[in-house]
């Protein structure tokens, strides 16, 4: 009679079903850590909006307001890179802003004051800065509901207080393509799908492909009207606004950019490009 013996090997079938279990890593992902990773950097942009203060101001800001504010990791850098600062972020996703308390303001909550809220609410403490990074303003796509916007920004200034936006253009800005770049170990991609050149409206989308194939499509998705720093310039002054400066990034001799920013009389055109608006209250 034949006998079998206990072996370390696996049937194909095993094997099979054993690879089958192994998750992709774009089901590992987090869509949130992927976007900060790839888009964000509170590093820098806390350097810039304290030194744009202290340039127009000639004091140290404390208090930072930050609008659309998603996950608050620029908040949330704010107050850890100085332990006399604080922080309001408001944001209506509820589940985006609790990622954000989770990972991010263990250790510093009593300096950050998250507020699921509309933007259009305007309310919480006066601030030192108010900013609308990423150009998250552009939701709003018409001129009055800008404008209302921008009025609200200003009402939640102190009275020495600036309110920040970055803008962006050139004539390559709209042209329907994909910009794919590697970060770490996956692929940020960001897609132009349309642009209206009669109403200016742009739909973009951000991807997010793996090394295993796995991918992740439309992790985000911006439905936007794009405004021209001129038509910005207006609208703020428009919401009461004192003086509106649109800066420039200064460049090395290789062309790139040195993180210094001077406001310009005028400028050439560029295939892409991107920059700050500021406005005092």
């Amino acid at each position: 009679m034949a006998t079998s013996k206990s072996s370390g090997s696996k049937s194909p079938a095993s094997r099979a079903a054993r690879i089958k279990t192994v998750r992709s890593m774009a089901s590992r992902a987090d869509r949130h850590l992927l976007y900060e990773r790839s888009v964000q950097d509170p590093e820098g942009d806390t350097r810039v909006l304290a030194r744009l203060f202290r340039r127009l101001k000639n004091r140290v800001p404390q208090h930072l307001r930050e609008d659309f504010c998603g996950t608050a990791t620029l908040s949330a850098h704010w107050v850890r890179d100085h332990d006399d600062r604080t922080a309001t972020g408001v944001d209506l996703d509820a589940e985006t802003l609790a990622w954000g308390r989770a990972h991010h303001l263990r250790g510093v909550e009593s300096q950050v004051d998250l507020l699921e809220r509309n933007v259009l609410d305007g309310g919480g403490r006066k601030a030192d800065i108010s900013c609308a990074l990423n150009f998250s303003y552009c939701v709003f796509k018409t001129r009055d509901a800008l404008r209302r916007y921008f009025e609200v920004a200003r009402s939640t200034l102190a009275d020495d207080g600036i309110f920040v936006i970055d803008c962006f253009g050139g004539w390559g800005a709209f042209r329907p393509e994909r910009e794919r770049r590697k970060v770490e170990d996956f692929y940020y991609e960001w897609e132009r799908a349309h642009f209206d050149p009669l109403t200016n409206e742009v739909l973009c989308h951000i991807h997010f492909s793996f090394l295993d194939g796995s991918r992740i499509d439309r992790a985000f998705t911006y439905d936007w009207r794009w405004w021209s720093v001129q038509e910005l310039r207006e609208l703020l002054f428009e919401a009461g606004f004192k003086a509106v400066h649109a800066l420039w990034e200064r460049t090395d001799d290789d062309g790139e950019g040195t993180g210094a920013y001077y406001e310009p009389r005028r400028v050439e055109n560029q295939e892409l490009w991107w920059t700050y608006v500021v406005a005092e209250r």
